[in-house]
């Protein structure tokens, strides 16, 4: 009895200790050649086209415009 009574303390400092730094370790070894994969593979993927960026860039134009005004009007 003695030496489980002994045993349980050791238990709780490992599994408070070592048990999330050893999932932490097995998550960033598995987990980072397929993040670095999916990364990779997505930063070629165009992001706008020229249509939407266009439509983007005019709806910019305007807010600055809009933004420009209202700001000369308060003075």
């Amino acid at each position: 009895m003695a030496k489980k009574k002994a045993f349980t303390p050791l238990l709780y400092l490992v599994s408070i200790v070592f048990l999330p730094w050893w999932i932490s370790l097995l998550f960033q070894k598995s987990l980072e050649s397929w993040v670095t994969n999916w990364w990779n593979t997505r930063q070629s993927e165009t992001f706008l086209n020229d249509i939407e960026e266009k439509s983007i860039l005019e709806k910019f134009i305007e807010l600055e415009e809009l933004v420009t005004t209202r700001t000369f009007d308060l003075f």
